[in-house]
């Protein structure tokens, strides 16, 4: 036991005790809800109706709509929040039990175009409760050493007393070269780190550079994915350190939507239907995809009455299945501009892409690029001597049509882009 860490949650539990347990009780909900104890699906519902009401009431957006059912008010992206911004924040004096000003949760988003959230207080306790319970649901506790990756600025910086209090270590992931990852390496031993959190490719870099240096991770016991697609190869590279890796679903505008589990099958994604509504609606229309349908991540945000968000479509997209009777995600893939088109116009999975190039040992990176309707580039890492084998190009003609016109190019590195994510999958053309 790391007598630190133990102290630091003893203490926030006693303070969160001494202020009416506002984190404990929503903790308590959270459980409830998730583990589906008695009485779970009244109180989804009463969060909903309760929503929608107060947006009706207290917003100038919504106050044209009459009634409480989901299907009828508007499908709304960041765009459109951020067009009617000052028609969807709600006054400070008609927030339920706001304490001080809202609070305001800021998101580059995958434009690097800047957006605001308000959150109220009773939002920002739900997202604090969302962090102790789904931590502790994959075996990390509240306070135990924790190394996050990210591109640290200014607006995103944790002060000497948040690192403290948090047990928290940023790393800053803007340069990940050998150096950077020596340095990370380095921190996690020394630091005796219990869970690294970060995006999917530097968590791929880290796990690829301890084997091929053979460092070791004693004290390692999980890391969190989040961000972008967890690539089987990454899972296995992260396995070979005897350290356990799941991935996260979650967003700065909103918190955590949804993760996998450790002891459950990979790729399943339990959703946090506590605090959100999940639709997945049809690529072409507002409607419900089918049950096994590639469709738009639409959620309702059930706690934030500082800036209601019904029906905000992520920018993402997946499938809805069904895991012991609920509802899961067991497909989940980036934005929409990541996906791309065989020559007949209909959507090709990144997971039939992810397949093909899997099974190529000599492949150690690769990136998928539509360029027009029937123009594909795929640029490559390959080992030593290798060559593009005739079985690849083959099975990609089978996948994108007989017609397609396919180059390879043959590359040193694939680059990172400025957020420090890596998408394998680019569609430059843009249907």
């Amino acid at each position: 036991m790391n007598l630190k860490s133990y102290f630091l949650r003893k203490y926030f539990w006693l303070n969160d005790f001494f202020h009416g347990q506002p984190i404990r009780k929503q903790y308590r909900d959270i459980a409830s809800i998730i583990e589906r104890k008695k009485g779970y699906k009244v109180r989804q519902q009463l969060y909903l109706k309760k929503i929608l009401s107060h947006a009706i009431k207290n917003t100038a957006f919504y106050s044209q709509y009459e009634t409480i059912e989901l299907s009828r008010f508007p499908v709304v992206n960041k765009n459109i929040l951020r067009e009617n911004y000052n028609d969807l924040c709600v006054g400070k004096e008609n927030i339920p039990c706001q304490k001080d000003n809202v609070f305001i949760q800021k998101t580059s988003g995958s434009t690097g175009t800047p957006f605001a959230v308000p959150q109220s207080s009773n939002k920002r306790e739900r997202r604090l409760a969302e962090l102790k319970y789904f931590g502790d649901a994959v075996g990390f506790k509240s306070h135990e050493k924790l190394v996050h990756l990210r591109v640290w600025n200014n607006w995103r910086a944790k002060t000497k007393k948040q690192i403290f209090w948090e047990n928290i270590i940023p790393f800053d992931i803007s340069k990940m070269d050998d150096a950077s990852l020596k340095d990370l390496c380095n921190v996690i031993v020394k630091e005796k780190a219990h869970t690294v959190r970060g995006y999917a490719s530097s968590l791929d870099m880290l796990a690829q550079y301890a084997k091929c240096h053979k460092i070791s991770f004693p004290q390692l016991k999980l890391m969190i994915a989040g961000s972008e697609a967890l690539q089987d190869s990454t899972r296995d590279v992260v396995a070979e350190l005897g350290v356990d890796i799941i991935s996260q679903y979650a967003n700065e505008e909103n918190g955590i939507l949804a993760q996998e589990y450790p002891k459950q099958p990979k790729k399943i994604f339990f959703l946090n239907d506590a605090s959100y509504v999940f639709e997945i609606l049809k690529l072409g229309s507002d409607l419900p995809a089918e049950r096994g349908e590639l469709g738009r991540i639409v959620i309702t945000d059930l706690f934030n009455y500082a800036f209601p968000m019904i029906r905000y479509d992520t920018g993402d997209v997946g499938v809805f299945g069904e895991k012991d009777g609920r509802k899961v995600l067991t497909a989940l893939y980036g934005r929409r501009i990541d996906l791309v088109y065989d020559i007949n116009g209909s959507v090709i999975s990144p997971m039939s892409l992810t397949r093909i190039f899997k099974d190529c040992d000599y492949i150690q990176q690769w990136q998928f690029l539509q360029q027009d309707e029937k123009e594909y580039e795929i640029r490559l890492v390959l080992t030593d001597n290798a060559d593009v084998s005739i079985e690849l190009k083959r099975e990609l003609q089978l996948l994108l049509g007989e017609h397609a016109n396919v180059v390879f190019t043959l590359v040193q590195d694939i680059p990172l882009l400025d957020s420090r994510k890596r998408k394998p999958v680019v569609n430059l053309w843009k249907k």
